[in-house]
């Protein structure tokens, strides 16, 4: 196959074959597969772009250079190798921040409302439902069991040609990944202020019946240290008020029970201090345990921000090609326009000679016949005259004859 165009540069290929060699394809590197699955996937408005514009085989090539390198295996590496992809502008800057700070108000108020008994249950199968006694709260709150939302409120416009980038931010995790996630963590920090318990006041939990870390919800535990604050005095500053550390590990709880919707953001929060927590009672045992579960999550969490990152980048390009494609398609329309406007004309012009060479063969005939009525008419203009000569002289003759007899 001849060379179409000039080999493109690796960002291109990569930000269009990204959602091709994901996953177990990422893993590919026999060139006869990576030829079989951009083949195969030629369909996809980013790979038949791509290869509209640039050779199959140098396609191939770069694609393979690139798997051997596991750039498309992680997006860490693929921020080391394109830095300039990762790059975000002060707007998008701006509104990610912005949208976190929103998700953090939104999540504050869904706890609170919790915590105070003001969600009742659903009675619709909707999974959506929300109380109508929470219709203005709803806007911006997860009521429980919604769905992921891929994207925030703000919808795709297109007004005058310019269309809105959906925002990609603030990131979610699936629901029911999440959910596992804070029951698991739940489950575990209640063992760590059970075994905690057993040693700082045994008095309680016997008082209590407090048997087994089942016996007790995690927020029971952080209204008993409340109350029990001297007991923490000689443990070592982990950065954070206690009090506040305390109420954190009961809205882990109530995240859980509640089906409370979180983001990214979070979920860190709530990660970092649940370690704090372990950090301060001294638990070595499930420090570790916390510390890799919140270094796991917060990886996860980032991989998915640098795959939005590149998807508001590839959104930028295509929209480019789009305008670009606009462009031409608005200057055929007017070059349309003008021709026929100007074939109109010159049918127009030619409709008017038909008219003429119409109008000549009649005009010449009434010039004619005018013609011919104005000599008849200076004709008998002379005979009149002559006539007129005539019968004076005769009359003259009638008087002489008269005379003469």
């Amino acid at each position: 196959m001849g060379q179409k165009n000039p080999p493109p540069d690796e960002r291109v290929v990569y930000l269009a074959l990204k959602n091709l060699f994901k996953g177990q394809n990422a893993q590919v590197r026999k060139s006869k597969t990576v030829a079989k699955l951009i083949k195969g996937s030629n369909k996809e408005d980013a790979v038949a772009n791509l290869l509209r514009e640039h050779d199959f085989d140098t396609i191939c090539t770069m694609a393979g250079r690139l798997l051997s390198a596991k750039i498309f295996e992680s997006t860490l590496k693929a921020k080391v190798h394109f830095p300039e992809l990762f790059d975000s502008s002060p707007a998008q800057s701006a509104e990610k921040e912005a949208s976190e700070a929103e998700a953090a108000r939104n999540e504050a108020n869904a706890i609170k409302d919790a915590t105070q008994n003001r969600y009742k249950e659903i009675q619709s199968d909707d999974p959506q439902h929300v109380d109508a006694a929470h219709a203005d709260d709803a806007e911006g709150k997860q009521a429980e069991f919604t769905e992921t939302p891929t994207v925030s409120k703000h919808t795709a416009a297109v007004k005058q040609h310019m269309v809105h980038m959906p925002s990609l931010f603030p990131l979610y995790l699936p629901l029911s990944v999440q959910h596992k996630l804070f029951v698991y963590l739940q489950g575990l920090l209640e063992r760590v202020c059970y075994t905690y318990g057993t040693q700082a006041m045994p008095e309680v939990l016997q008082g209590r019946g407090w048997d087994c870390p089942e016996a007790v919800e995690l927020n029971r535990w952080t209204d008993e240290f409340s109350k029990r604050t001297d007991i923490f005095r000689k443990k070592p500053d982990v950065g954070k008020p206690i009090n506040q550390l305390f109420q954190s590990l009961a809205n882990i709880r109530h995240t859980a029970v509640h089906r409370i919707r979180l983001s990214a953001k979070g979920i860190e929060k709530y990660l970092s201090d649940a370690e704090l927590f372990v950090t301060l009672i001294g638990d070595t045992v499930h420090l570790e345990t916390i510390d890799k579960l919140r270094r796991e999550t917060l990886a996860t969490m980032e991989e998915l921000e640098r795959n939005k990152h590149l998807l508001q980048v590839r959104f930028g390009e295509e929209l480019r090609n789009i305008a670009d494609q606009r462009a031409q398609l608005d200057s055929a329309e007017r070059s349309v326009i003008a021709e026929i406007l100007k074939e109109d004309s010159e049918y127009q012009i030619l409709a008017g000679k038909h008219v003429e060479e119409a109008i000549a063969p009649s005009e010449a005939s009434f010039s004619t016949a005018i013609n011919a009525v104005e000599e008849k008419g200076a004709i008998d203009d002379d005979t009149d005259s002559t006539n007129e000569y005539c019968h004076d002289d005769g009359h003259h003759e009638d008087e002489w004859g008269d005379i003469e007899s």
